[in-house]
């Protein structure tokens, strides 16, 4: 029993971690039922007697049943909480809006509108906007999300002698606790006559050349991704939202694309020669209106202090990195502002947080700055000389606009807390997960293109129609010998007078089923024999009221119910 509790607990503790969860679950149910019915089997220890008789012992197919019987209820709940809870929340936001609107008005306001329940692996929602959440409790998972594919050997070593940085986008404006694009207006670049799509940028730094491999978003979310610091690409066109989000077109399989970044963290550059450009859009500067815009620049008159650029903003990031903590999980009990309760109450959140606060505080000193998501660390394959990068390596952090240079990463999230920060190379002899694969290892779930409910109410009735219909049939088959409740069977089976008894109300015509006393058999019997009353006078007192066996008496009960039989 305990073996089988500790399966269990693995695997409702996510493990194996390629397994779908609703086969995680299943398991874990089969294998309790598995212990408790091996468990049920054991030897007793003297003195403990039997709790409860049963008519029959208990089987495997009882068992069998009984687990099948419990996945369909599970599959059951599974439908109640796939399809339940968003008409509920539904309900609950226009009671809210009725009886406190102005709380109604905040939470609307901080969620964001749009599709605030969406399901899957999206980026944004429908508008184009990624809200701070209220608050978090974060999972983080394992699966493969990006391989990238340096074209060289320089260009691994390169690399993988630096914290790589993997951008899927950025967006620029902040306002309201929410990050989007801006100007989003959707503007489409189109690749040149030599297949090279070139970013309209210019920058200094190394050059690495890479090719992406990347699935497909069915939503059309696939934002062309490469090393921080993009400059081209071999892709025939992408839609322009903003400097740091370039979306891919759509295709019905995953894309694969050769590109050339020039990668700048704020530890590459020289102290003492850094400018900012003044000549940006205001919206790369703009800090939140009212108090907490205010406590930001006044905090940060104080954290970054006097001297050149990179001073101001090493000291904005190592105070962010000394003075929060880390945390997957949120609570602001008081639904304040996402970044105010991260910066001021409860001052712990994830990566996004630490990103939104330092470009903040890094626009407070007159730096214009953003926030780029991605990924950070990976997996190096040196056989195949391939980096994968999986979903607990996704990553936010900040970016400042440095003149000569473009986008420079600042990261304020403390490299400890990261899940890899540094890129780690796997053993020899290990292989990287096939890149003709990352279509379906983009799924995570092989149902997840089917909508959960109905995952569950088919998993419902594949296990329900057979547990059931086995547990009723089980209850309802005829056991050779009879019954008359299981108190009732053990003194007359030992004494050898019921069976018979049963049997011969049987021939005429009662149906003897399981649980049933031995006074309501005599009372259905529409002439009982002239010897009921002292039959089931000295059953009774012997099996309820305490009095001795007595082996004449029985002998002669047995005598005359087999004459009667």
């Amino acid at each position: 029993m305990i073996l089988s509790l500790a399966a269990a607990y693995v695997l409702l503790r996510g493990h194996p971690e390629g397994w779908p969860a609703v086969m995680r679950a299943c398991l874990a149910v089969l294998v309790l039922v598995a212990g408790i019915g091996i468990w049920g089997r054991r030897g007793r220890g003297e003195g403990e007697g039997e709790v409860v008789a049963s008519r029959r012992s208990a089987g495997w197919l009882d068992y069998l049943a009984i687990g099948a019987a419990v996945l369909s209820l599970e599959c059951l709940f599974l439908v109640f909480f796939a399809t339940v809870p968003e008409p509920m929340e539904s309900a609950a936001f226009r009671i809210e809006e009725w009886l406190r609107p102005e709380r109604a008005a905040a939470r609307r306001q901080a969620l964001g509108p749009g599709d605030t329940n969406r399901q899957g692996n999206w980026l944004w929602d429908d508008e184009g906007r990624r809200p701070l959440p209220l608050r978090t409790n974060y999972r983080q998972g394992n699966r493969p999300e990006i391989f990238l594919q340096p074209s060289g050997v320089g260009d691994a070593e390169r690399m993988i002698d630096s914290r790589l940085y993997v951008q899927a986008f950025a967006l620029s404006r902040y306002e309201d606790a929410v990050w989007q694009a801006y100007p989003d207006e959707g503007k489409e670049l189109v690749a040149a006559t030599d297949g090279w799509l070139r970013l309209p940028v210019e920058r200094r730094g190394a050059t690495v050349a890479c090719r992406v491999f990347q699935g497909n978003e069915e939503n059309g979310q696939n934002p062309l991704t490469g090393l921080q610091g993009l400059t081209a690409a071999r892709v025939p066109e992408v839609v322009k939202r903003d400097e740091g989000l370039y979306l891919l077109p759509e295709q019905d399989e995953g894309f694969d694309y050769d590109t050339i970044s020039r990668p700048v963290t704020i530890d590459d550059l020289e102290a003492g020669r850094l400018e900012s450009s003044k000549d940006v859009p205001q919206t790369w500067l703009d800090l939140p209106g009212g108090s907490l815009g205010s406590r930001i620049f006044l905090q940060t008159e104080v954290v970054a202090g006097s001297g050149d650029l990179k001073e101001k903003l090493v000291r904005i990031r190592n105070h962010l990195r000394t003075t929060l903590e880390y945390s997957l999980v949120t609570e602001n009990a008081n639904d304040l502002d996402p970044l105010e309760n991260f910066m001021f109450h409860e001052q712990r959140g994830h990566c996004e947080f630490y990103a939104t606060a330092g470009a903040l505080m890094a626009r407070a000193t007159g730096i214009p700055s953003r926030v780029a998501y991605g990924w950070v660390g990976g997996t190096y394959y040196e056989g195949s000389r391939l980096f994968v990068f999986r979903s607990r390596e996704a990553h936010a952090w900040t970016e400042v606009w440095i003149k000569d240079y473009g986008w420079v990463v600042l990261d304020p999230t403390p490299p400890a807390a990261l899940a890899r920060a540094e890129t780690e190379r796997a053993d020899e002899d290990e292989a990287p997960p096939g890149t003709d694969d990352l279509e379906k290892m983009v799924v995570d779930d092989p149902f997840a293109e089917r909508p959960v409910w109905k995952v569950g109410l088919v998993l419902a009735c594949v296990f329900g129609l057979p547990g059931f219909g086995m547990l009723l049939w089980r209850a309802l088959k005829k056991e050779d010998g009879g019954a008359s409740g299981s108190g009732n069977r053990e003194v007359g089976r030992a004494a050898g007078y019921l069976d018979p008894f049963v049997d011969a109300c049987r021939r005429r015509g009662l149906r003897v089923s399981p649980g049933v006393t031995l006074r309501a058999l005599i009372e259905r019997l529409d002439e009982p024999p002239e010897f009921a009353e002292e039959l089931a006078s000295y059953h009774y007192g012997v099996r309820y009221e305490g009095k001795s066996p007595d082996t004449g008496k029985e002998k002669a009960l047995r005598r005359r119910v087999e004459l009667w039989n």
